[in-house]
Formats: structure tokens, sequence, C-alpha cells
């Protein structure tokens, strides 16, 4: 079976997030959502880019995605992801646009063949995988997961890279992987 890493397409009149709730929270760690977890998460439009693009999906400081989007990911029959709102504030227009979740991809999988991959290290236990080789005899039965290795690789089956690039998103990016 063939893999993808997604992500987003930066576009240079993007608009940016930061969080404004939940500095504690670990985002991205492939498990559950602890039970002490409390939505919304509040975020803040970077004030910088007050008519920045509103992209389909951020991946900082989180994964927050449309609630469109979230909707594509469960027709596709996706069925490891949380979702929870998202309270997100743009100071400069003075509005909060609701139209956004909080995405927590529940799927850590030990799956990249770290000495075929081109990985560079930040420090210790600090990765960044900008080639990414996984070994498929290692992926579960899973359409959408994160990688153990790095957290912030977003690894999508080839069923549903058809099925989001279909639903014509045009923000997307998907690289194959070997």
């Amino acid at each position: 079976m063939t893999y993808f890493r997604m992500s987003r397409l930066i576009d240079p009149n993007g608009a940016g997030l930061y969080a404004v709730s939940h500095f504690m929270t670990e985002f991205k760690t492939g498990h559950r959502f602890d039970a002490d977890f409390v939505p919304p998460l509040v975020v803040q439009l970077d004030p910088e880019l007050p008519n920045g693009k509103l992209p389909t999906f951020f991946e900082s400081p989180a994964w927050i995605g449309t609630r469109s989007f979230h909707a594509t990911l469960l027709a596709a029959g996706v069925a490891n992801v949380e979702a929870s709102p998202v309270e997100m504030h743009d100071d400069v227009n003075n509005r909060v646009i609701h139209d956004y979740l909080l995405l927590n991809i529940v799927g850590r999988v030990a799956c990249v063949d770290m000495a075929r991959s081109e990985i560079r290290s930040l420090g210790d236990g600090m990765n960044i995988i900008d080639r990414l080789v996984i070994d498929p005899a290692r992926v579960p039965d899973l359409d959408l997961f994160v990688a153990d290795e790095d957290t912030d690789c977003m690894i999508v089956s080839e069923r549903l890279q058809r099925h989001i690039a279909a639903a014509g998103y045009g923000d997307i990016r998907f690289e194959s992987l070997d």
C-alpha cells in the first residue's frame, strides 16, 4: 500500500495562529487528550497578517482544521480523530471564527525507516524528518496516523489521500512516501 505525508501548502498570503489557551497542553502526541482537557482551544490570528487567507487546516500550534475538512475525514470512514471546538480570535477585524476544530489524531505509529530517511537533529530526542521513508510492515490498518519518530508527520493512506483530493481542497500537499 502507498502512503503519503499530508501537509499544508505554504501560502505567503496565508494566516498564522498563536495559542492563547492551553499553554501546558502537548498537542500532536498521537494519543487521546487527557481527561482534564477542557475545550475550547483559544487561538489568535496573527495580527501582522490581518487579512491572511484561512487554510483548510493549520499545523501549528496544533492541527486545527475546518469543520468541512473534519466532515470529509468522517465521510471517508476515519474514526481515530478527536475533534473539539476552537475559538479563533481575529482582533484586527473584531470577530471570533468558530468554523475550525482542534483535530487530535489518535494513532502514533513507529514506522519510520530511520536509516533510509533524511533526518536533522535539533538535540537529544528532537528530530526533524525532511524525507520520510516508512516501513510498511510496521503500519497497522489505519488511514491516518502520526509517525512516532516525529509526531509532526501526518501520514495518510492512498485511499484517504484520494478521498481528500477528490473533495477539492487546493491547499493540501501530499508527498508520496517510499
